[in-house]
């Protein structure tokens, strides 16, 4: 298919992951983290950021889980520009490297500049299999609403097609996630959104149960879907019970909800209208291929939006979502000019 330029728009924070590997858990108890989550950083964390930038060993990258995914979306495709992203960086040189490197991947970039903070940054503690996700959003944090009110912007919210929105983002804009989620469900436009995190889920209840009527696809993996539960006393982990609950949901318009749950070891599970579950088992890599787990998820939903805008069908997205996956598995991040072209035969 022909994919026309900005078909699909991404709304998230814009991030500069700083990498570090560590053989211990000093790092990790110094500053009270888990070996295996993603926070928003405190006061007390945000000495991390200083130490790692005077490590030796410390890697940049252009970050931030919806960015990523449009990276990822866009080596899929091989042809520029057809995923527009919007998030809020400072006037800085961390904001200039991340949008001419997300540029580079392909990704038309409208940013709102903040001049009030410097743009967001996400240590990311790489302990063997596992990693720990430290955002301080900075500038990210300051995204408003009425930036979508520009022409320019206005006029790429009219030519989308398709839009996908982080929880990550949506704890920073709620409102502006609301109005993208209203647009497209009242012009028969697809909109997808990703549960990210589980303090998403426990923090921003209110706005998130605003959000899903308009929501044609949510996104989460096994632990998010449970947090979803728990929060709404839903008294189960049965997590197939849980994916049908979320399916049926209430919805503005009278498309049919997907609802799909990713899990490290397990299948993805799939749940569509009158109880269709399809399950795809995803192929073992071996260990010692794994160089970083961090922008896995990320890089399943580029590789499955990258079908989606093209109307595949919903079996051939997930699987190019589990291939784009395991191959960022391989490379520290999410450097894509580490990775191979994009064939059919790859799945």
């Amino acid at each position: 298919m022909d994919v026309p330029e900005g078909i699909l728009i991404g709304f998230g924070n814009p991030l500069l992951d700083i990498t570090t590997f560590v053989e211990d858990t000093v790092l990790l108890e110094k500053y009270d983290l888990e070996p295996n989550a993603a926070i928003i950083a405190e006061d007390k964390h945000l000495a991390l950021f200083d130490e790692l930038m005077n490590q030796e060993n410390v890697q940049y990258s252009a970050g931030g889980a919806c960015q990523n995914s449009m990276r990822i979306y866009q080596w899929i495709l091989c042809k520029p520009f057809r995923a527009i992203f919007f998030g809020a960086v400072g006037r800085d040189k961390f904001g200039d490297t991340i949008g001419k490197r997300a540029r580079s991947d392909g990704v038309e970039t409208q940013y709102q500049v903040r001049e009030e903070a410097p743009t967001g940054t996400c240590a990311v503690i790489i302990s063997g299999q596992d990693r720990s996700l430290v955002a301080n959003l900075g500038a990210a944090a300051l995204f408003t609403e009425d930036w979508l009110d520009i022409e320019e912007n206005a006029c790429i919210l009219e030519r989308a097609k398709f839009f996908y929105a982080t929880g990550f983002f949506m704890a920073v804009s709620s409102a502006s996630v609301l109005r993208i989620a209203r647009l497209s469900s009242e012009t028969n436009r697809f909109f997808v959104l990703n549960f990210s995190a589980v303090f998403v889920l426990q923090t921003h209840k209110k706005n998130m149960d605003e959000i899903l009527p308009y929501t044609d696809m949510i996104i989460g993996n096994k632990q998010e879907a449970l947090a979803y539960a728990e929060s709404h006393d839903w008294n189960t982990t049965d997590i197939f019970e849980v994916g049908r609950r979320l399916q049926s949901l209430p919805k503005a318009n009278m498309r049919p909800r997907i609802v799909m749950i990713t899990d490290a070891f397990c299948p993805v599970l799939c749940f569509q209208d009158n109880d269709k579950i399809l399950e795809y088992p995803v192929p073992k890599v071996d260990q010692e291929n794994i160089v970083d787990t961090n922008g896995c998820g990320d890089a399943f939903v580029g590789g499955f939006l990258s079908q989606i805008v093209q109307h595949m069908p919903i079996d051939y997205c997930i699987r190019t979502g589990i291939f784009a996956s395991q191959q960022i598995l391989r490379v520290v991040g999410v450097q894509v000019e580490q990775l191979p072209k994009f064939r059919d035969s790859c799945i």
